[in-house]
């Protein structure tokens, strides 16, 4: 249907060529009655036919996108939406992906594209179409009968009161939170459910670790989250310091006093500069629990200039990036992201949102990482 499309675009700073080419796509569709369902061109045929980078026709089609024109089936492509029913002998089923920004992004992101990758595996099982929509492309499909809508999952929001908002607004579409508690929660809609992470649980089980391993001068670091996760692994620090008998003058908790979320980088310096003041407080320290791997890399490879790695042990958490724990010898404590974004479209798909509970929490798993002495330098002996 696309073959006698030929986009005319100038050079016109005021009216970028990315929006020169949304806007006649959209005026050949509506003037060619262009039926729900029709694929538009590839991401490579369209820069070839527009004379564009990559960039600029993915901008294009996000803003297609974003207005309810097209849809995205992602791994499938760019379809138009229309206005009739999409063609078939049955409605699809769609689950909507909520992302408010740029809907190339779920698969680079180190979180969510993990969790997304267990999304797409659980909706390929059960036929479900996944599509990814803004809040102003949302309305369309839910009034267009062509399709079986299940629900929303909610991998990204700008905010908690812009989340809540979106979720009053539509009172009869089941929203699903993942991965990201915020304080909260619990008060939001009865339409709105969530699939985290046991939070508490992996701080409690990376303490008891530490206690199993015969350290009781116990302290934590963390960073400063709009969520409360961070919150959460610390409460379980304190809970299984406090049933091993630690005084909490013997389990400290360092916090990173700005806001915001530093770049990794940074987050390997404020391990170090968390534990310089750790041990100014108290030299005795023998165990510490990390609320990311990042810090405790950054705490290790400060523990091992520091010649204090036999006497001090690292627990860090998330296992975002392995090599981080194996490269630092250090125990982590795994989310199982994949598994996340399974029980999002499982939940999504039964018949009776009663069968579950307000918020299921998924446990995540110790990964025990002992520290070894280098052997020494073949140059030293």
């Amino acid at each position: 249907m696309f073959e006698t499309f030929h986009p005319v675009l100038t050079d016109d700073k005021s009216y970028p060529k990315y929006i020169q080419l949304r806007d006649q796509l959209e005026e050949y569709i509506k003037s060619n009655s262009i039926q729900s369902g029709e694929q538009l061109p590839d991401i490579v045929s369209m820069c070839r036919i527009a004379g564009l980078s990559n960039r600029s026709v993915e901008r294009a089609y996000i803003l297609l996108i974003n207005d309810g024109i097209c849809f995205r089936r992602p791994k499938k492509g760019t379809f138009v939406r229309g206005e009739a029913p999409v063609r078939g002998d049955s409605k699809p089923r769609i689950c909507a992906i909520f992302d408010p920004s740029d809907p190339m992004r779920l698969e680079k992101d180190v979180i969510d594209g993990r969790i997304y990758a267990g999304i797409q595996r659980e909706a390929h099982r059960a036929n479900i179409d996944l599509l990814i929509l803004s809040e102003r492309s949302m309305p369309a499909y839910l009034g267009n009968s062509g399709f079986d809508f299940i629900g929303v999952i909610m991998l990204s929001w700008d905010n908690v009161e812009e989340a809540r908002r979106v979720v009053r607004k539509y009172p009869d579409v089941r929203f699903l939170f993942l991965n990201y508690h915020f304080p909260g929660f619990e008060e939001m809609p009865s339409n709105a459910h969530g699939i985290f992470n046991d939070d508490f649980a992996g701080g409690f089980e990376a303490t008891d670790y530490l206690i199993g391993r015969k350290r009781r001068n116990l302290c934590a670091f963390a960073l400063k989250l709009p969520s409360d996760n961070y919150d959460r692994r610390l409460e379980g620090f304190l809970q299984a310091a406090k049933l091993n008998g630690i005084a909490p003058d013997d389990a400290r908790i360092y916090r990173w006093s700005r806001t915001g979320s530093p770049r990794q980088d940074e987050q390997f310096a404020i391990g170090r500069e968390l534990l310089q003041e750790a041990l100014e407080e108290n030299p005795e320290i023998d165990g510490i629990f990390c609320t990311n791997d990042l810090l405790a890399a950054g705490v290790s490879a400060a523990l091992d200039k520091l010649h204090l790695r036999p006497k001090i042990e690292v627990v860090g958490y998330d296992n975002l990036l392995p090599y981080l724990s194996a490269n630092g010898q250090f125990s982590t404590v795994a989310i199982n992201l994949e598994l996340i974004g399974e029980r999002a479209i499982k939940q999504l798909i039964a018949a009776d949102a009663s069968e579950f509970p307000r918020i299921i929490n998924v446990a995540p798993r110790l990964m025990p990482r002992h520290w070894t002495e280098p052997l020494p330098d073949a140059a030293q002996i």
